[in-house]
C-alpha cells in the first residue's frame, strides 16, 4: 500500500509540480532577457543622452571646425589635443567614458592603460567606422571593443559646419560593469519568482497530499469490503469534500450500503452474516500467511437462549440478539470483525492479536454482557455466554480453524457454559 502512495505522490509529481517548475523556468528564462533588453535599452538611451550633452558642451568650450594642419589637429583654432578637462569632469560626474575620435583615430579621452596613460592614437573598430564614419549614423553596441575590453557604447558623428564628417564621438561603460548591474536586476527578480514557485509546489503538495490520503482511504474502504468487513467505514472527511473525490467516495458508501442490503447483512442485528463471514475469513488467512500476523476467531454461542424463547417468546429472542449484536459492535470496534454465524451463534475475528491477549478482552465482554439487562414488557431479561477460542496457527483452510472453535465452545458448554475455553 505504501508503494502504491509512493506512486501516486509521484504520478501528481509529474501531474502538476513538474509542470509548473518547468513553466517556471520558461518565465525565468523569458524574464531575465526582457530584463536584459529593458535595462539594455535604458542604458543605449542613457548613453546617447550623454553623447550629445558632452559634445554641447565640449563644442561650447571649444567653438569651431576641426583643421588639421598636417601635425596638429585644432578646433576652432585651439590646439586641443592635451585638454582632457572637459571630458575628464563628465566622467567623474557621470561615471561614463569619453572619447573623441578625429577620423577614427582616438584623440581625446579617458580611456586608460593599466600604467594611466591614456588610450590615444588607436583606430577605432572597422564595424563602428564602417557605420559612423561611412554611413553618417550613430551606432550603439553592447560588447564594443575598446582597448582590449567589451563596452556597451554610443557613437555620434562629429561634423564641421559645412557638414562634413570629422571624426566621431563615443560613450561607454565596461561591459563587465553593465552586466554585474543587470545581473542584480535579475537576481532580485528571479529569487521572488522562485519564491512564488516554491510556495506554488507547497500549495499543490499540501492538497495533493489530502487528496492522495482521500483516494487511499476510498481504496482502504473498497478493499475491506471485498475483504467481507461489510462493518467498514469511511473517513468522514473524505465524504465531506465536495468535489470527485468525495463524490466517489460517497458512492463508495452506497455501495457498500447496497451490498451489505443485498448479501453481506443479517437482517435482524445488522451484521454481517455467515456468507460475508466466510469471505473475511478466507481474506484474514491470506493475509496472516502472507504478512506472518497472527489473529484469533472466537465462536460464541448465548447460553440457555432456547429457554429464553420459551419463557419471554420468540419477539423477546430477537430483542436479546439484537442488543448482544450490538454489544459485540462496540467491542469490536478497532479489535477486528463480528458476523451472526447463525441462530444464537455469533463469530469474531480479532486482527492482528495474540490469544492471551484476545482471551483477556473476552474477559471483559464476557462481564459486560453479564451485567446487561435487557428490558421485556415488565421485565428484565438476562443472559450469559460461552466462548470457544482458536488462534491461527497456518492451516490451509479456514474449515478448520472454525473447527477448533467449535470444539472448544463444545467443550465449554459441556462444562458448565458462561465460560472462555481455549
Amino acid at each position: 500500500m505504501g508503494r502504491k502512495r509512493r506512486k501516486l505522490t509521484a504520478s501528481l509529481l509529474c501531474l502538476s509540480v513538474i509542470p509548473l517548475l518547468c513553466s517556471g523556468i520558461v518565465v525565468l528564462v523569458i524574464t531575465s532577457r526582457i530584463i536584459y533588453d529593458s535595462l539594455r535599452d535604458e542604458i543605449r538611451e542613457s548613453l546617447r543622452t550623454t553623447t550629445y550633452l558632452s559634445y554641447k558642451i565640449y563644442n561650447q568650450i571649444y567653438p569651431g571646425d576641426f583643421v588639421e594642419d598636417g601635425e596638429h589637429v585644432t578646433k576652432g583654432g585651439n590646439a586641443s589635443g592635451p585638454d582632457t578637462e572637459v571630458i575628464d569632469d563628465i566622467k567623474m560626474h557621470t561615471g561614463v567614458d569619453v572619447t573623441l575620435f578625429y577620423g577614427d583615430i582616438r584623440w581625446l579621452t579617458t580611456v586608460k592603460y593599466a600604467d594611466g596613460s591614456r588610450v590615444t592614437g588607436t583606430r577605432a573598430h572597422w564595424d563602428v567606422t564602417t557605420h559612423v564614419l561611412n554611413a553618417g549614423s550613430e551606432y550603439f553596441s553592447d560588447s564594443v571593443l575598446v582597448n582590449g575590453e567589451k563596452y556597451f557604447g554610443y557613437y555620434m558623428p562629429v561634423r564641421n559646419t559645412d557638414s562634413r564628417i570629422m571624426g566621431m564621438i563615443f560613450t561607454g561603460k565596461p561591459r563587465r560593469q553593465v552586466m554585474r548591474d543587470i545581473r542584480n536586476h535579475i537576481f532580485v527578480v528571479c529569487l521572488l519568482e522562485i519564491v512564488t514557485m516554491l510556495v506554488a509546489v507547497c500549495f499543490v503538495l499540501h492538497y495533493g497530499k489530502r487528496m492522495i490520503y482521500s483516494l487511499h482511504e476510498t481504496e482502504r474502504f473498497l478493499g475491506q469490503i471485498a475483504e467481507g468487513n461489510l462493518g467498514a467505514s469511511l473517513d468522514p472527511y473524505v465524504l465531506g469534500r465536495k468535489d470527485e473525490v468525495g463524490e466517489m467516495g460517497r458512492f463508495a458508501s452506497v455501495l457498500r450500503d447496497s451490498i451489505v442490503e443485498l448479501v453481506g447483512s443479517d437482517p435482524l442485528t445488522g451484521l454481517g452474516n455467515r456468507r460475508s463471514c466466510d469471505i473475511a475469513l478466507k481474506n484474514t488467512v491470506g493475509r496472516a500467511r502472507k504478512k506472518n500476523m497472527p489473529f484469533v476467531i472466537v465462536m460464541a454461542d448465548i447460553d440457555y437462549f432456547k429457554k429464553v424463547n420459551d419463557t419471554y417468546g420468540h419477539q423477546a429472542g430477537d430483542e436479546v440478539l439484537k442488543t448482544i449484536a450490538d454489544t459485540f459492535r462496540a467491542h469490536m470496534l478497532h479489535h477486528g470483525f463480528v458476523f451472526r454465524w447463525g441462530g444464537e451463534e455469533f463469530l469474531l475475528i480479532y486482527e492482528d492479536m495474540a490469544k492471551e491477549a484476545v482471551c483477556a478482552h473476552l474477559g471483559q465482554l464476557q462481564n459486560e454482557i453479564r451485567s446487561l439487562r435487557i428490558p421485556w414488557e415488565k421485565e428484565e431479561i438476562r443472559v450469559t455466554m460461552t466462548f470457544g477460542v482458536a488462534d491461527f496457527e497456518g492451516e490451509n483452510k479456514p474449515e478448520e480453524l472454525v473447527r477448533r472453535a467449535d470444539e472448544n465452545l463444545y467443550r465449554g458448554k459441556h462444562g458448565g457454559r458462561d465460560r472462555i475455553v481455549r
